[in-house]
């Protein structure tokens, strides 16, 4: 099948395996079926990336508020309304900024992509001997590369990808155009943007459920057993997203853990003494 061609030419060129990529292009000649998107892990990926950064930054954030308001004696309802509110405005700041970051990455790897596919068509020579530059780099032969090259020219898609891959570390969609070239819409900084927003929401709001069910919202805000159970939602849900952000950076989770653990404490002690300091000093 064409799509398990293109798949075992595009591994073997990362796997830096001289045999599957000889193997791979020996096969039955790829046909223009090559062109369509294969699934792709990445967006998986980065909507776990967005899972874990939005919601280490919402409880951060959030708590660190909870903790300066609670170390100036505000009342609970004060601080949940203080909270809350930045809570919802700074989930909105970062989904957008999520979102515009994505766009404008888009964008330069598109134009990228485009100058690239005008070098492969207004200088086909220069960028085989490019491309067979990058096989030779990978332990392939010069008459490995070469032969690999010439089967894989023709098929502008798969050359185009490879190269961006490399020069770029990264290369467009394809379901970003539909058949005719057109552009078609990209869901995905959109998706991406609402996972930040609803997990910075989440995140953040899980050690206001302290305040939220204490009943008593004019009660003055202090270092008591409300407090401590905030505390406890905070640690519990920073240790689990700084070890699921070690497993995502390929690190040691535990330690990882720990970090946003100490991390955390900091930003905490800080906040609540900078609160209790200013409200001793009225």
């Amino acid at each position: 099948m064409a799509s398990r061609n293109l798949k075992g030419a595009r591994n073997a060129f990362e796997e830096n395996d001289i045999k599957k990529s000889i193997e791979a292009h020996d096969e039955k000649p790829l046909i223009d079926e090559e062109d369509r998107k294969e699934p792709h892990k990445e967006e998986s990926g980065e909507f776990i990336k967005s899972i874990v950064f939005g919601g280490l930054d919402g409880i951060m954030t959030t708590f660190a508020i909870v903790a300066a308001a609670t170390g100036a004696g505000l009342t609970r309802g004060v601080i949940l309304i203080i909270a809350f509110a930045n809570l919802l405005g700074d989930a909105i700041g970062m989904a957008v900024g999520d979102y515009v970051s994505e766009i404008a990455e888009e964008d330069q790897l598109k134009l990228e992509y485009k100058k690239l596919e005008q070098d492969i068509d207004n200088n086909p020579d220069e960028q085989k001997s490019i491309l067979i530059e990058l096989y030779e780099k990978k332990g392939f032969t010069n008459s490995q590369a070469s032969r690999i090259v010439e089967l894989l020219f023709p098929y502008r898609k798969t050359v185009t990808s490879i190269m961006m891959m490399e020069e770029h570390g990264a290369t467009i969609d394809d379901d970003d155009s539909d058949e005719e070239g057109n552009s078609s819409i990209n869901y995905g900084p959109i998706k991406s943007a609402l996972v930040t927003f609803t997990s910075f929401l989440v995140c953040g709001g899980i050690p206001l459920l302290a305040y939220l069910c204490s009943g008593h919202y004019n009660s003055q805000g202090e270092f008591d057993s409300i407090f401590i159970i905030s505390i406890a939602l905070f640690v519990f849900v920073l240790f689990l997203l700084g070890c699921f952000k070690g497993y995502v950076s390929n690190k040691n989770w535990f330690i990882s853990g720990i970090q946003m653990l100490i991390n955390g404490a900091i930003t905490t002690l800080v906040a609540f003494w900078i609160g209790y300091g200013i409200e001793k000093a009225q």
